[in-house]
């Protein structure tokens, strides 16, 4: 009897699903888009591939022809300047959406979207930028709507990774371990869309790359170094409340398994320093001063991964930590110097940051990556997973050096810190 009703199940969850998928299926849409660039005023569009592109990837029909859609949508977008400091331009966008069902005969969609910002050090990169953001959220706004329209239901969350088009041979055939690592739990915070003035302070453009560089060391974690996917997780524009939350989480981990896990944490973003204790800091999203209770220092990520003793825990930064371009610099003392690094790792803990504290972490934007997590991913394909942590970081900080010199930029040295039970067998660890 349990094994007939175990079928009924099967059965009815299988035709739920097609019902689903008919609903999307019998349903085509027409997409029209008008983009106003305020820099370059009419050019080729920039949302309309971004929506077409996620409408693809959740199986609804398009069609090129409005005469033979069922919906219409029509996604008109203008941008414009709204002022500059000494370093930094600001844009703004405002989208206005409409889906029109032509069974129905009426709208059964409007959204205005007001003041999508964007900054850049260059009026170009602001008005890309405010573009760039604006894609996204359009695209996603969108989908929710339509996915909940077609289906009358909310569309799926997914913990699978955005697809990323292969820009260079470390995102290619990324070498496949066939053991599991099931005590091991990787955290992944990617963080890009800042507001303009975070991006300002920061004096960074538009052309980091801290998303992709996540998404890829993501599918090196599972692949390469045989973590499970359930073992991983991975957030994208963290608050500080929710980087806080997710490291104690990722400590817990060990919790369960008597402290024998191994955990990693990888963050790709933007830091900065600390002007009063010099020590360096990593921005969420949605803080835009040095307020202590928000800023996350690196000695609070080593005593929230410390909540719960682990075996190892693996650092992993790809993030410039530089003095608030906004402010006056500190004047060059002595002092500053001696106390501009980075505050002595746990016993159990490899710390590896993309530079040294006051350097610029720099992107290949060829390859799509920082030059840090570039290395890294070079250096695990290449040993396939099986390089000892001293091993990656002498390629790590040799490479990365090397590379920005040869771009002819300002010089970056990674730093690696080890913690006196790991030190000596450096030589014999892995990642």
């Amino acid at each position: 009897m349990k094994h007939v009703m175990k079928i009924v199940l099967v059965v009815l969850i299988m035709l739920i699903g097609l019902r689903v998928d008919n609903a999307r299926a019998q349903t085509s849409f027409f997409i029209s888009s008008s983009e106003f660039h305020w820099t370059r005023g009419a050019v080729p569009p920039v949302i309309l591939p971004r929506i077409s592109r996620q409408f693809s990837e959740n199986n609804f029909r398009q069609v090129q022809d409005s005469n033979q859609a069922s919906m219409i949508i029509r996604v008109n977008c203008n941008s414009y300047f709204t002022g500059k400091t000494d370093y930094f331009y600001f844009a703004a966008l405002d989208a206005s959406l409409k889906v029109f069902d032509k069974r129905s005969g009426k709208q059964v969609y409007r959204n205005d979207l007001k003041r999508i910002k964007g900054g850049g050090t260059s009026i170009e990169l602001a008005d890309d930028k405010a573009y760039f953001n604006a894609s996204q959220i359009i695209a996603d706004t969108l989908t929710r709507f339509i996915y909940l329209y077609t289906t009358g239901k909310p569309a799926p969350s997914s913990n699978k990774p955005i697809d990323f088009e292969p820009l260079c041979d470390a995102d290619r055939e990324i070498p496949e371990l066939n053991k599991e690592r099931k005590n091991s739990y990787v955290l992944i915070i990617s963080n890009d869309a800042y507001s303009p003035m975070q991006t300002a302070r920061c004096f960074s453009d538009s052309m980091d790359f801290h998303s992709r560089d996540a998404r890829v060391f993501r599918e090196y974690a599972i692949r390469t170094l045989g973590i499970p996917s359930s073992n991983i997780q991975m957030i994208t524009n963290a608050k500080s409340f929710e980087m806080r939350r997710e490291l104690i989480k990722l400590a817990s981990y060990s919790r369960g398994i008597n402290g024998n896990a191994d955990l990693i944490f990888y963050y790709a973003g933007y830091g900065l320093i600390d002007e009063k204790t010099m020590e360096p800091y990593i921005l969420p999203v949605d803080i835009e001063n040095d307020d202590p209770k928000f800023i996350i220092r690196i000695t609070d990520i080593y005593k929230m991964l410390q909540e719960d003793a682990s075996r190892r825990i693996s650092i992993l930064l790809e993030a410039s930590f530089q003095f608030d371009a906004l402010k006056p610099k500190p004047e060059k003392s002595k002092s500053v110097k001696i106390n501009l690094r980075y505050p002595n790792v746990p016993a159990n803990v490899f710390f590896i940051a993309a530079s040294s504290p006051g350097q610029k972490a720099w992107s290949d934007y060829q390859a799509g990556h920082g030059l840090f997590t570039m290395a890294l991913l070079e250096k695990l394909k290449e040993s396939k997973g099986n390089a000892s942590l001293k091993e990656m970081s002498d390629y790590i900080i040799q490479k990365v050096r090397a590379t920005s010199v040869k771009m002819k930029l300002k010089e970056q040295v990674p730093q690696l810190l080890g913690g006196s039970s790991l030190t000596k067998d450096l030589t014999i660890l892995k990642l």
